[in-house]
């Protein structure tokens, strides 16, 4: 996993950096291969904005999160992309098993 993480307007947190790389575990369960996950974090007057872009083999996904506090809108984040990915494993999972039988080749 190829792990990017830019603040902007503000100073790097050790603290931060971490929360979001032990998060960021959870994506792999997900995905088969490599993976890219972009973060752009950042205050917009008095909200903490949580950017997250996603981007795997044939899979591209984005998730924001905007709360009081960077941990919260991190948390938010990767549930919209969690919510993204689990619908996407679903799709490819039914499509072998349309109609209660496995679809012929």
């Amino acid at each position: 996993m190829n792990l990017n993480i830019a603040f902007k307007q503000m100073d790097p947190s050790d603290t931060l950096k971490q929360f979001i790389e032990e998060k960021c575990q959870n994506l792999e369960k997900y995905m088969n291969g490599r993976i890219s996950v972009n973060w752009h974090i950042y205050t917009n007057k008095l909200n903490k904005v949580a950017h997250c872009h996603l981007l795997g083999n044939n899979m591209d996904y984005f998730g924001e999160g905007v709360s009081d506090d960077f941990k919260a809108a991190i948390d938010m984040a990767l549930d919209k992309i969690e919510k993204q990915l689990r619908k996407h494993k679903e799709i490819v999972k039914d499509h072998l098993h349309r109609n209660g039988h496995r679809a012929s080749a």
